[in-house]
């Protein structure tokens, strides 16, 4: 019996270490060659780009070559452009002067009140245009680059509200507000209200009434001024840390599975002028191997 272990032990060991192999992708893409001039495939806007397929692939990813969506964009990475912060603003009810400001730090060391209320804040009220009544007035496209020091860096930004007793405080509305990265071939998204609307932080020294302090929504920063004989009231809301080079991996869109049926092509239409490299990915996979293709095209699209 011992010799019988002995002989079976290594054929099952080498059975268990079987590795799942996968054959590559015999998958092929063509364009209209009546379109072709060189190397490129010309179509008019509005037009329906055709992509014929041949050979078979488990799965299929498409990268259209537009901003966001290009191949050699796919892996994230640090990149600093210019940081641009907008918003708009509105003042309602009383006379007060000067009870917003707009401020911006790179130096915040904790989310704590005194470490909020204590940072080396960049007073910034002055590069915009904030509302003097109930008007909306936009603040306007500003540049804060210069209070970054790399694509490293974090930015906070900052609304401080301050209210006096003896006169009715003004109620301040804040809409539209966004933090973008703008580089050269595509814009990114640091902050706005509809997508941080969970991560902005209050601090103050009136907590009651709940209006005393600034709420946020997807659709605005709000505070609420007492009457003339309310408390004198200092309120902060601030964003998030926003990471100022930080840039998205570009993504594609999957037009196959390995549970779908074979493609023949796959229509597409570009909403621009441009010259745009397109990638396919093709790829079967199991378990432990993954094998891919790659097929490029580069199309122009004329108004």
């Amino acid at each position: 019996m011992k010799k019988s272990l002995l002989i079976l032990l290594p054929i099952l060991a080498a059975a268990c270490s079987k590795k799942l192999e996968v054959a590559a992708p015999d998958f092929n893409v063509t364009l209209d060659p009546a379109r072709r001039v060189a190397d490129t495939f010309t179509y008019r806007l509005g037009d329906t780009t055709r992509f014929k397929f041949s050979g078979a692939a488990g799965n299929i990813a498409f990268y259209s070559g537009e901003p966001g969506k290009r191949y050699d964009g796919r892996s994230a990475a640090y990149k600093l452009g210019r940081i641009m912060l907008s918003f708009s603003s509105k003042a309602e009810f009383g006379t007060q002067a000067n009870t917003l400001q707009v401020l911006a730090t790179n130096k915040l060391k904790g989310l704590d009140s005194a470490a909020v209320t204590d940072a080396a804040w960049t007073n910034i009220s002055n590069r915009g245009t904030l509302a003097s009544n109930a008007t909306v007035a936009p603040f306007g496209a500003v540049d804060v680059t210069d209070l970054v020091a790399n694509e490293n860096d974090s930015l906070f930004i900052a609304f401080k509200y301050s209210g006096v007793t003896g006169t009715t405080q003004r109620t301040w509305t804040i809409t539209e507000f966004t933090v973008n990265n703008v580089l050269p071939e595509k814009t990114v998204l640091l902050s706005s209200l509809s997508t941080d609307v969970a991560y902005w932080t209050r601090y103050g020294n009136v907590w009651s009434p709940a209006n005393g302090r600034w709420t946020a929504s997807a659709t605005d920063l709000k505070i609420t001024g007492g009457n003339s004989s309310a408390s004198g009231n200092t309120s902060w809301i601030v964003t998030r840390p926003l990471y100022a080079g930080r840039v998205p991996g570009d993504v594609s869109t999957g037009i196959k599975s390995i549970n779908e049926p074979d493609k023949q092509e796959y229509a597409y239409v570009y909403p621009a002028p441009g010259v745009y490299r397109v990638a396919f990915v093709a790829f079967n996979h199991t378990l432990d191997e993954e094998k891919s293709v790659i097929r490029e095209l580069i199309i122009k699209v004329t108004p």
